[in-house]
């Protein structure tokens, strides 16, 4: 049953309303060690929102401002919870489907988790009376789901779950806790840290490169396979672990960077969307992103400005989901900024500014449609968003503690603009991927004071967008 070049998963079928196929098989535990923060409570994961250095602030003022800024909402421990969410989500639907008479639809979109480990069981196992955990194991309720790999020990089980439903989407990729599971014997090397500078330049032997070439052949064959779970981490036990003769945490988190760039690189080159971890290292994040614009618009200094423009769009994935975002609405704030640089440089100078022209509103109108998010349209009317903000219950609601950090928390989810919000369940066994997905959902709305059902409706159209945007710059 592995999926072959002869048999791609197709996205197509993914999202035919006509399609009710029901996943039922179950695969033994993989040998990946994925999600090993779940047992051992070694604070492996996840402190929130610290600064660039790990800590908290104490003593600055944004807690008043956060607190102000969220208009009297009640902090997120009044959720509902995510069988009544899922209750609630499904009712409207189901009352739907009997007025208009339409064939099933999809009801939410799941946009990371890693059900094919089939691990921890965290949400079907606290079913009501009244709720059989057997309800959640069918994939054909109306909820599309990706799943994300993180190291080359599961991709082969990744695709293989992806391949028993419709409503599956894979992606594969190498996770910034898992780096050790493609480099050499450090311990047993006996260069030193100076050698590792050398290495970032020549591409040296302290890791293993057969895995990105089966990257490669993975996306060649697999024309509706994403690119992640992917990213950069200083909470990594890798980074943290990295011996000290060896270069340390510094050494180690530019190992990071480069591993991410690569497969960033390769998301762009075959034109797939990715899913990204970033947890303090939005400041490195940042210089990746700018590293890459930088490049391209080097190597363009000479083509007319419109076709410039072409290749640096084309440098980056044609879209980008910050997973479990836990950076601050400031970090909102500066991605945006960036991305606005990237798809329509003529209104930003180099201080960052907009720039005045002459050209009236109604030229500006015609000659950049923009949508009421800010974002660029196409010629065929559709947005051209290159980052998305995904946010789950298990991650921004249940291991996010502190008062503060909450607050902080809620106003990100309140900055992101509506078109951009995602929504994931972020869990490890498939029983679980309605529940967190519905859950996610609960969250977003109580923090964004909007409705059950208007989160769900808008999630589900913005992750439908996602994950259909594979391939959308191929050709472009």
């Amino acid at each position: 049953n592995f999926p072959s070049a002869s048999r791609p998963i197709t996205f197509g079928q993914l999202v035919s309303p006509d399609h009710t196929t029901v996943m039922n098989s179950r695969f033994s535990n993989p040998t990946c060690p994925c999600c090993s923060f779940l047992s051992g409570g070694n604070g492996l994961f996840l402190p929130w929102n610290e600064d660039e250095e790990g800590e908290l602030n104490e003593n600055d003022d944004s807690n008043d401002r956060i607190e102000n800024s969220l208009g009297g909402l009640a902090l997120s421990t009044d959720i509902i919870t995510p069988i009544e969410a899922w209750k609630r989500i499904s009712a409207a639907s189901n009352a739907e489907e009997k007025t208009n008479e339409t064939k099933q639809k999809i009801l939410l979109v799941d946009t990371h988790g890693h059900p094919h480990l089939q691990r921890e069981v965290q949400y079907a196992d606290k079913t009501d009376a009244t709720t059989s955990s057997s309800e959640f194991a069918d994939s054909s309720k109306g909820v599309v789901s990706l799943t994300c790999a993180v190291s080359p020990l599961d991709w082969k089980d990744a695709l293989e779950y992806a391949s028993q439903s419709s409503h599956i989407l894979p992606a594969l990729g190498v996770h910034p806790w898992y780096l050790g599971d493609i480099t050499v014997d450090i311990d047993s090397s006996t260069d030193n840290y100076e050698d590792i500078g050398k290495y970032l330049k020549r591409e040296g032997k302290y890791l293993k490169w057969e895995w990105l070439k089966d990257l490669e052949t993975h996306l060649s064959e697999h024309p509706h396979l994403l690119v992640g779970e992917i990213g950069l981490c200083k909470m990594a036990r890798f980074l943290r672990e990295f011996p000290k003769d060896k270069g340390g945490k510094v050494a180690a988190l530019q190992l990071q960077k480069l591993v991410f760039r690569k497969q960033l690189d390769l998301a762009a080159k075959w034109s797939r969307p990715v899913t990204i971890h970033c947890v303090n290292t939005h400041g490195l994040f940042m210089e990746v992103m700018r590293d890459i614009l930088k490049e391209v618009k080097e190597s363009c200094s000479g083509e007319e400005e419109k076709e410039a423009k072409k290749h640096w769009r084309k440098v980056f994935p044609p879209a980008i989901a910050m997973h479990s975002f836990t950076g601050t609405a400031h970090h909102v704030g500066e991605i945006m900024a960036f991305e606005k640089e990237l798809l329509y440089p003529e209104e930003v100078d180099d201080g960052g500014k907009r720039r005045r022209r002459k050209q009236t509103k109604q030229q500006l109108a015609v000659n950049n449609p923009i949508s009421e998010s800010g974002s660029q349209k196409s010629k065929d009317g559709q947005k051209d968003i290159l980052f998305y903000f995904g946010f789950s219950h298990a991650v921004n609601h249940l291991m996010c503690t502190s008062e503060k950090a909450r607050k902080k928390g809620m106003e990100a989810v309140r900055s992101i603009p509506p078109d951009r919000l995602l929504v994931e369940s972020d869990v490890h066994a498939s029983v679980d991927v309605i529940l967190g997905t519905a859950g996610a959902v609960a969250y977003a709305a109580q923090v964004r004071g909007e409705t059950l059902e208007e989160v769900a409706e808008r999630s589900t159209q913005n992750g439908l967008r996602f994950l259909s945007s594979l391939g959308s710059l191929s050709s472009s």
